[in-house]
């Protein structure tokens, strides 16, 4: 982990107005980091959104979205602060959520005892009808009829969740369609309680698994269909550091971290000065409005039995952007390249960024396709947090015949391809070449070679030449000339 480099200030002007003037505000009033409070919006608008729309990816694929983030920041950030600031709809609509729950549970258990009354009523009625020998076909009949309007009891549906085991994760999204998020400013709280120990069904769930199963030791299996799962926690560094010591391994290696939006913003303790205790709230408000359309729509659509969710579809000038991008990111994990050593969230950051332009879509609320403006602002974004993924995650430096390779090939360019020569005696190009000594050189040309961008050969004499291939080298000819 490298911590002691800052990152760039957080991209607020990727945002649409609704988030940004709101996200501003809130850093403006509260004087946290800004990546802190960037990311607390990312979440809450996650949440609010997920219960309600996926994203299909240009690639056809059908994604929840749902984001995980990490916010690393010490102690006395003003994380609680940010956090019941932004996420307060979310905390209200469980309260209301749970006051619902609690007439429903009166109703059913009146509804109950009269089903009860009735149902014994009947079965008496059969067992004399079958004593005295008289028909009981319509008593059967009855009976059945009946049966079919048992009352259901109700379940306690919320969203928010902190201290959670596998079985409770299950048994919170036990159906079809269940929407929960895993938040917490004290990130301690979910570490402690078990929800990061279940990274596979964490995965499954951001993946947008059609369905989970768990096994209990009773016999019984709890089934879970179409779940939205929203993970994110703050914590410190030192947290942070005995996670990774102690788990780390695990959790990049099952690709749990990959999916994830990470930041260690730059703290601001020290330049936090007050010139005004009364507060001005403009902006907040209304990035607070469009969260409780959210939740609303998605409380109507659970208490209708309503779990469809509906699927947001790229504009066809987005596409293009796309496959641009792809490319981008393929170029970028080759040995020398800028993503070579965090594959595992290259191979994430575009489905992510997708579900990121979802989200500023809906928060705007655009109407058709998501844009290829939308895209590219969630490109920002990710962007954004792929460096601080870099920062954490990756070693250090890129290792030194990496560079050397990066900066051989262009030296064979310049000097050998674009003056229409084809192959490069390798003693010159030590001698008047960028890399020395000759061991330096050497480990820079297995890079290329095992990339199949040279290869060596000998000559009559014994000399080497570094021979280029025509077709990469041609390709960078053709990019240099447009």
């Amino acid at each position: 982990m490298n911590f002691d480099v800052n990152p760039p200030p957080y991209p607020f002007g990727a945002f649409y107005l609704i988030i940004k003037d709101a996200a501003e505000e809130v850093w403006g009033n509260t004087q946290a980091p800004d990546a802190l409070v960037g990311m607390e919006f990312l979440t809450d608008m996650s949440v609010s959104a997920q219960g309600l729309y996926d994203v299909r990816l240009p690639t056809g694929q059908v994604r929840p979205l749902s984001l995980n983030s990490l916010v690393v920041a010490e102690s006395g950030e003003r994380k609680t602060g940010v956090h019941n600031l932004v996420a307060e709809p979310l905390y209200a609509f469980d309260v209301g959520r749970m006051k619902k729950y609690e007439g429903d549970v009166h109703e059913y258990e009146l509804q109950s005892r009269i089903w009860k009354s009735v149902d014994a009523g009947l079965r008496r009625q059969l067992t004399k009808l079958t004593q005295d020998g008289q028909p009981i076909e319509e008593q059967c009949r009855q009976l059945s009829e009946h049966a079919a309007k048992k009352p259901i009891k109700p379940r306690a549906r919320r969203i928010m969740r902190q201290n959670a085991t596998e079985r409770a994760i299950m048994d919170a999204l036990e159906g079809d369609g269940e929407s929960i998020a895993f938040i917490s400013d004290e990130g301690e709280i979910i570490i402690k309680g078990g929800a990061l120990n279940q990274t596979g069904v964490l995965n499954k769930a951001w993946d947008g698994a059609p369905m989970l199963t768990l096994d209990r030791s009773d016999g019984v299996s709890v089934v879970v269909r179409n779940p939205r799962v929203t993970v994110s926690y703050m914590v410190q560094r030192q947290v942070l550091k005995e996670l990774l010591d102690r788990r780390g391994d695990v959790m990049r290696g099952s690709g749990h971290w990959a999916r994830y939006l990470i930041g260690c913003p730059a703290s601001t303790q020290g330049t936090r000065y007050t010139f005004h205790l009364e507060k001005e709230w403009r902006y907040l408000p209304k990035f607070h409005e469009r969260m409780r359309e959210l939740l609303d729509e998605f409380g109507r659509r659970v208490d209708a039995g309503m779990i469809e969710r509906t699927t947001l579809e790229f504009s066809d000038d987005a596409i293009p952007r796309w496959i641009e991008l792809t490319n981008e990111t393929e170029t970028m994990l080759q040995p020398w390249g800028y993503m070579h050593d965090i594959k595992d969230f290259a191979s994430k950051a575009l489905e992510i960024a997708a579900r990121v332009a979802a989200l500023l879509h809906v928060f705007s609320k655009q109407e058709g396709k998501i844009s290829v403006e939308s895209l590219d602002r969630a490109i920002a974004i990710v962007d954004w947090h792929l460096h601080e993924f870099k920062r954490i995650f990756s070693p250090v430096s890129v290792p030194q015949e990496h560079r050397d390779a990066q900066v051989l090939e262009h030296y064979l360019f310049v000097n050998y391809w674009c003056r229409n020569f084809i192959f490069a005696q390798k003693n010159l190009v030590l001698r008047n070449g960028p890399i020395r000594p000759a061991s330096r050189l050497d480990a820079a040309l297995e890079c290329l070679s095992a990339m199949q961008r040279v290869w060596i050969g000998v000559g009559q004499k014994r000399e080497r030449y570094i021979n280029l291939n025509p077709q990469h080298f041609g390709s960078l000819g053709a990019a240099a000339a447009y």
